[in-house]
């Protein structure tokens, strides 16, 4: 039986904080000139997302006593550096679809993306210091903000080194995603615990639980490039795999035991940096078949019982509750 089983449903309160969050950013881009500069951002920041982040910093307002809807403008900036770091992160990676639609650089031209890009940190900066202007702790929200945008800007050049290179250790990829990828649930958590004026043991509780909510996230993205329906996933069935990431399934399977054949399938995917479409189906089937992906689904459910036992350490409250809702919702990728 699991420990942390929460049957309460919060889908209602999380659409009321996203309304909130999609009202925050409209303010961002709404009638703004010039429109060659911000009609991308609308474009962006308008295609949906389900705005996690934000929601985690109201939730972690909420959990150590603040009103979350007085954290929205602190996780709208949130919301918008993430986005910011999708943009870039598109151009690096060629990637055609973000979130089932074209990506900037695409329907656009990589200078319009990456300029769009850049003001749109210059605006999450300027609103997250509207919103914490007088707070007690907002030179620890600030600092924290700007490790984030630091570590993951390192954690995508870790990702980019680990492409030329054919041997990755799991500790090396876990470094990685936990930079580039769990860091700003990380920091989107402890913003918001700061805001709410938390201690330093309460906010270390904060930060373990998002970490972990992050590792597993990223991990069961790794997993749905390759089992998810792609009109769903909002990119490629086998994305990763065509560009030749160094996924957790790839770097897994490095670790084991291989038969030759599937060894030698393994070794030309690392050799050739990436497969073809016709390609793929065998990829999965050797995957498959060594219990990669059942490893994936297993190093998924470890992160999210971590991430709701550091949280089990808070205060129970209707927040708290949430934020373990929420856990279940992200590690099953089911909201």
């Amino acid at each position: 039986m699991n420990t942390f089983e929460n049957k309460q449903d919060f889908s209602e309160e999380l659409k009321a904080y996203r309304l909130l969050v999609d009202t925050c950013l409209e303010s961002v881009y709404k009638d703004i000139y010039p429109r060659s500069l911000y009609e991308p951002i609308e474009y962006v920041l308008s295609s949906g997302g389900k705005r996690l982040r934000p929601i985690v910093t109201m939730l972690c307002a909420g959990a150590v006593g603040q009103k979350p809807e007085d954290a929205v403008q602190c996780g709208s900036a949130l919301e918008i550096l993430h986005n910011f770091t999708l943009l870039h992160d598109d151009i690096m990676d060629s990637s055609p679809l973000r979130r089932g639609r074209q990506t900037v650089h695409v329907k656009w031209d990589d200078a319009t993306a990456i300029l769009s890009g850049d003001v749109m940190l210059g605006v999450a900066y300027r609103l997250l210091l509207s919103s914490i202007k007088g707070k007690e702790r907002s030179l620890d929200m600030l600092d924290a903000f700007t490790q984030g945008l630091i570590d993951v800007c390192e954690g995508q050049a870790l990702d980019l080194d680990f492409q030329s290179l054919s041997d990755i250790s799991m500790n090396q990829y876990m470094q990685m995603i936990e930079m580039k990828t769990s860091r700003l649930l990380e920091i989107s958590a402890i913003v918001g615990a700061f805001y709410g004026n938390a201690n330093d043991e309460t906010v270390h509780s904060i930060k373990e639980f998002a970490r972990h909510l992050g590792l597993a996230f990223q991990i069961q993205d790794d997993l749905l490039d390759l089992t998810a329906d792609s009109s769903e996933f909002g990119k490629l069935t086998g994305q990763d795999l065509i560009e030749g990431k160094k996924s957790y399934l790839i770097v897994r399977a490095s670790e084991k035991n291989l038969p030759l054949k599937d060894k030698e399938l393994l070794d030309m995917y690392i050799r050739k940096k990436g497969i073809s479409m016709e390609e793929i189906p065998g990829m999965i089937r050797m995957l498959s078949s060594n219990d990669v992906l059942l490893d994936a689904q297993n190093a998924i459910k470890f992160h999210g019982e971590q991430a709701k036992l550091h949280l089990s350490t808070l205060v129970e409250s209707t927040h708290q509750k949430a934020l373990m809702w929420l856990t279940d919702k992200m590690s099953q990728r089911t909201m």
